[in-house]
């Protein structure tokens, strides 16, 4: 009976110690994801095509992020984009501009390039907007691609 006790104790103190990691991490995790969504500009980090398409023609240096897979890029994409699938993103940080740089994400309709763009504000990119509707909304409005 007593070994029963001993066993049974040893059993809640193993226990109680492996969930104690788990149960610390969620605060954390809910006190990133309350200041990034706190901290959420008016545009929530986006930009239509015809105000990219203004300053681009204007000259401004911006890193176009296509996060689409490879197959799509290669169907089309924007002038000077580069092509970094969404998968990939965290392996490939090096590809980027520093983090102050402007930097438009965007992806077939918006989804994938809005999930990098909060990635990357997450990881200390200071200057990400998500292009509106991705490279459907910039062909809708009749820009141009290269394929």
């Amino acid at each position: 009976m007593k070994m029963r006790r001993v066993f049974l104790a040893l059993l809640v103190a193993i226990a109680m110690g492996t969930a104690v990691p788990a149960t610390a991490q969620v605060p954390t995790i809910q006190q990133a994801i309350s200041a990034y969504l706190s901290a959420l500009p008016a545009d929530f980090n986006g930009i239509a095509a015809p105000a990219l398409k203004a300053r681009l023609d204007a000259g401004e240096k911006i890193f176009l992020l296509d996060v689409r897979e490879a197959t799509e890029y290669a169907n089309g994409y924007i002038a000077g984009a580069v092509n970094i699938p969404i998968r990939t993103l965290v392996a490939n940080l090096d590809k980027l501009p520093p983090r102050d740089a402007p930097i438009v994400t965007y992806c077939g309709v918006g989804t994938r390039g809005a999930y990098a763009t909060m990635a990357l504000v997450m990881l200390g990119y200071t200057n990400v907007k998500n292009l509106a509707l991705g490279l459907n909304g910039w062909t809708a409005q009749g820009f141009p691609t290269v394929k």
